[in-house]
C-alpha cells in the first residue's frame, strides 16, 4: 500500500504521541540510581523445582578465566565434576552455538573444539557429537557457519572441517532450517522448508498446536522443536522426545542438548544477549506472526511486539524520517516477553544439559563491531541458564563497559542497558520473564560462583596451571 495522506496523519499523531512519552518510559523503564525498586516474585518457588537448581535451590556458576579459550573451558569443565559426569560414553551431544553473526557476536571456536577434544576423549567413547543451529536466514552456508571474520580459529564449517581432517567422522554439522511462510520479511529470510508431526515423517519442525506459551498481554506463542538426521549415524534427533530409528525411539541412546553461546551487547530494546536468548536458534521463527501461520499467534522474537509494526514496512513510510524509527521503538516495548517463551520452551520442550558462556571476546556495545568489544579472557558454565547470563553480565560483560558511553537512543547508557540489577532495565525483565516459568535463580543470593584465574595459578606456580 502506498503511503496515502491519510496514513501520513496516522504516522504523525503517533510520533508525536512517542515524542511526549517517551522520556517518559525511559525515566520509568531505567530508574536512577542503581535500581533499588523490588525485584520481581518468584511465583514458582513454593510450587516447583527450579530448572537448573542444584537439589540444595542454589545454582552453581562456574568460571574459568585468563587462559586461552581451551584451557578455561577444560578448567571450567573440570570444576563441575569432569565431562562424564553430564556426557556418556554413547551419547548423542547436540552443540548448538550461535551462527547468526561472526566477530565477538559468534560462539568462540576454540572453546567449541576444547569441549569437543574432552567428548572424544571420554574412555570407549562411541557416540557422536552435531554441531546445531538456525540463524534464521535462507542461506544455511553462511554467517557464522563460513565467516573470515571468526571468534577463534576456525568458523564453525571450518571446525568440522578439522575433525573430518583428522578422520575423526562422528563431528557433523546440521543446519536447521524454518518450516513456515511469512508475506511480510521483518527480521531473517528463512522459510518453506519441512513441518512434520515426528521423526516419522522425516527432518523438520515441529509446531506443537497444545503446547504453547501465554504473555502477560494475552498473545500466544506455539513451542516449535527440530526433528533432524545424523549424517554420520543415520539416526534421526528429535530434540524433545530423543534418538530415533526403524519406528521406535532408543531408550539406548541418551540424547545432550549443550547450549553454546556469546555474550554481547543486544539492543535498547533487549539489553545483553547470552545463553536464554541463544535458544532462539533452535525454535522455528516462522511459526506465528510474522509468519503466515497459525492465525492469531505470534512466533518468539515477535510474542511482545506489536502487529502495528507492519506500518513500518509500507510504501513511502520511510519519508516519515525519525518518526518511523519512533514508532518501530514503541513496538518493542514488550520485547522482554520472548525471555518468557524460552522459559516456557526450557520447562516443556528441552532443557539443556549444560549452558555455556564464551566470554573470551565479548562485546559491550555490538555484537559485530570490534570497536565496541574487548577480551575478557573468560567462560562461564551452569545448568541454570537464568543465573548464567546473570552472572556473566553482572561480573563480565558491565564491569568492561566504558560507564560514558551512550547509545544513540533515548539518552541511554550502554553500561545500564548492560547491568542486570537494574530491576526495570531490558535485560532484568528479560531474565525475570524467563525465570517465571519456573526456570532458575534471578536472585544474588542463591547464586553461587565457583572460579579460577589462571594467572593466579601461575603466579603461584599451581601444577598444571599453564
Amino acid at each position: 500500500m502506498a503511503l496515502t495522506r491519510r496514513l501520513m496523519l496516522k504516522m504523525a499523531l503517533a510520533g508525536g504521541v512517542m515524542l511526549a512519552i517517551f522520556p517518559w518510559m525511559r525515566a520509568k523503564w531505567l530508574p536512577a540510581g542503581n535500581g533499588e525498586s523490588k525485584p520481581p516474585l518468584d511465583k514458582y518457588a513454593e510450587n516447583y523445582k527450579l530448572i537448573g537448581a542444584d537439589a540444595d535451590g542454589v545454582s552453581r556458576v562456574y568460571l574459568a578465566k585468563n587462559g586461552a579459550p581451551e584451557q578455561n573451558i577444560r578448567k571450567a569443565i573440570e570444576m563441575m565434576g569432569g565431562i562424564e559426569k553430564f556426557i556418556g560414553p554413547n551419547d548423542i551431544v547436540v552443540l548448538k552455538p550461535n551462527a547468526q553473526w561472526w566477530n565477538q557476536g559468534m560462539t568462540n571456536t576454540d572453546a567449541m573444539k576444547g569441549f569437543i577434544d574432552m567428548v572424544l576423549a571420554i574412555p570407549g567413547f562411541s557416540g557422536e557429537v552435531i554441531i546445531a543451529e538456525n540463524h534464521q536466514y535462507q542461506e544455511a552456508n553462511s554467517r557464522g557457519w563460513s565467516t573470515d571474520q571468526r571468534n577463534g580459529k576456525y568458523n564453525l564449517n571450518e571446525l568440522v572441517a578439522h575433525y573430518e581432517a583428522i578422520e575423526q567422522k562422528n563431528v557433523t554439522k546440521y543446519h536447521w532450517r524454518a518450516a513456515g511462510k511469512y508475506s511480510v520479511r521483518l527480521q531473517g529470510d528463512a522459510q518453506g522448508d519441512s513441518r512434520v508431526r515426528g521423526p516419522e515423517d522425516g527432518d523438520g519442525y515441529v509446531w506443537m498446536k497444545d503446547c504453547y506459551y501465554l504473555s502477560p498481554a494475552g498473545k500466544k506463542c506455539l513451542m516449535t522443536y527440530p526433528v533432524f538426521t545424523s549424517k554420520y549415524s543415520g539416526i534421526t534427533i528429535d530434540l524433545k522426545n530423543g534418538a530415533w530409528r526403524n519406528g521406535r525411539y532408543l531408550n539406548e541412546k541418551n540424547v545432550r542438548f549443550i547450549n553454546f553461546s556469546a555474550i554481547n551487547y543486544h539492543s535498547w530494546y533487549s539489553g545483553v544477549t547470552a545463553s536464554v536468548k541463544n535458544l532462539m536458534g533452535v525454535v522455528d521463527m516462522t511459526c506465528g506472526f510474522p509468519g503466515d501461520e497459525p492465525k492469531g499467534t505470534y512466533n518468539t522474537h515477535h510474542i511482545g511486539v506489536s502487529r502495528q509494526i507492519l506500518w513500518t514496512r509500507k510504501r513511502g513510510v520511510w519519508r516519515l524520517g525519525s518518526l518511523v524509527d519512533r514508532f518501530r521503538d514503541l513496538c518493542y516495548r514488550s520485547f522482554h516477553h520472548t525471555g518468557g517463551v524460552l522459559g516456557h520452551f526450557i520447562r516443556t520442550v528441552r532443557t539443556p544439559d549444560v549452558n555455556i558462556i564464551t566470554a573470551d571476546w565479548v562485546g559491550w556495545g555490538s555484537r559485530t563491531d570490534t570497536e565496541k568489544s574487548l577480551h575478557p579472557r573468560a567462560i562461564l558454565i551452569s545448568r541454570d541458564p537464568v543465573a548464567l547470563d546473570y552472572v556473566a553480565a553482572r561480573d563480565i560483560l558491565c564491569p568492561n563497559t566504558p560507564p560514558d558511553v551512550a547509545t544513540n537512543k533515548y539518552d541511554l547508557y550502554y553500561r545500564e542497558l548492560n547491568n542486570p540489577d537494574i530491576y526495570n532495565g531490558p535485560f532484568r525483565k528479560f531474565l525475570a520473564e524467563t525465570q517465571s516459568q519456573g526456570v532458575g535463580n534471578l536472585n544474588a543470593n542463591d547464586i553461587r560462583i565457583v572460579s579460577h584465574d589462571a594467572d593466579e595459578s601461575n603466579k603461584r606456580g599451581d601444577i598444571g596451571a599453564a
